[in-house]
């Protein structure tokens, strides 16, 4: 297929440039790319910070001159950072099952207050608002409980002041645009795209593709990055379409649809399973995805450490990066030109990325 011929179907399905490689399906648009098209790696040398109270972090998210930095351990759920500074401000976060409490951190969100923040507990389906510069106290500013159907999602993020982007464990739709009550009100995409073959149950498709979905500032794309599949799914949803970014290594992982359980699931082959992508950001112009193409257990080994893989939103590659410090979470000030993650190594902690002009 010539690149004339490539380019005019990526432009009559997104209005966007030339790629790689990309075909038309319905109003998935696929692009596709692997390490020769790839620009040379630029390599970044991270700061590393050694800020207490951190002992085993797991996401991180933005506020300005603040990092809020979350914990897998319960006894400091989340850390206020000033990185301007480069103070530790304090930790908040009560854990507990009580009003304003909250029992884990699986997702950090900016909220529309500025220097606010949510942080939403999986186990609860409870959304608990924070405020770096707020009192002294561990509890919520406020809560928001959703809805029971949220028990069967496996993945949200804000889509509007009152609606979240959220994806099901079951079904042949994609991304649910649904109300804080739950009531379906857009759906975008078919699970059925990602594979050839048509009989494979969907919750199956799904599990195979699982990824954190992720906003841009202005909520008008979205992205999820795959861990067991090389893609990131980008979907506009003002025109409904959706571009699927596949590459370096485009193919279905290894696994066997298993009914022990009553019901289908993916069993997956872990002695050749690699982790493909650990984290993503939606910027304003750029989508950021931390690659990894290995096992997860050998994360830290010194040899080949994360990617960074940079792409516009019309799918082309702007930038590969190569990092120093292995990473499992990451956020971006697109202001100040600077990627923050927090490592997992001996000592783990934040790690900053200054990027290239």
């Amino acid at each position: 297929m010539n690149n004339n011929f490539l380019t005019f179907i990526v432009f009559l399905v997104f209005g966007l440039g030339c790629s790689p490689s990309a075909e038309e399906k319905g109003k998935e648009a696929i692009v596709i790319f692997d390490e020769k098209d790839l620009p040379d790696p630029i390599a970044l040398r991270g700061k590393k910070y050694n800020f207490p109270n951190i002992i085993n972090p797991r996401y991180i998210l933005c506020l300005g001159d603040y990092l809020v930095v979350s914990e897998k351990t319960k006894d400091n759920l989340l850390h206020i950072l000033d990185i301007k500074s480069e103070k530790y401000i304090r930790s908040t976060g009560k854990n507990g099952l009580g009003p304003r409490e909250a029992t884990m951190v699986s997702k950090l969100e900016n909220a529309s207050e500025k220097e606010s923040f949510w942080c939403y507990d999986l186990e609860q389906t409870i959304f608990s608002k924070y405020s770096v510069t707020g009192d002294t106290s561990k509890l919520a500013d406020s809560q928001l409980r959703l809805g029971e159907i949220f028990h069967y999602v496996m993945d949200l993020t804000w889509a509007s002041d009152t609606s979240l982007l959220v994806t099901m464990v079951d079904g042949n739709d994609k991304f649910f645009e649904v109300s804080l009550n739950g009531d379906t009100l857009a759906t975008y995409g078919k699970w059925d795209s990602m594979f050839e073959r048509k009989d494979i149950p969907y919750n199956v498709i799904s599990s195979i593709h699982q990824g954190r979905i992720k906003a841009s500032p202005d909520k008008r794309k979205f992205i999820s990055a795959g861990s067991r599949r090389d893609f990131i799914d980008v979907l506009d949803k003002a025109s409904g379409k959706i571009l699927s970014i596949r590459g370096p290594v485009d193919e279905v992982p290894e696994f066997e649809v298993d009914y022990s359980m009553g019901y289908p699931m993916a069993a997956m082959n872990i002695k050749t399973l690699t982790v493909k992508y650990l984290d993503s950001f939606a910027g304003e112009k750029l989508i950021y995805g931390l690659h990894l193409g290995k096992s997860f257990r050998n994360i830290s080994d010194p040899d080949k450490l994360n990617r960074m893989f940079v792409f516009d939103y019309q799918g082309n590659i702007v930038n590969q990066y190569t990092l120093d410090y292995p990473l499992t979470s990451f956020t971006v000030d697109e202001v100040n030109g600077i990627i923050y993650g927090v490592s997992i190594d001996e000592e783990p902690n934040v790690v900053a990325f200054k990027i290239p002009d």
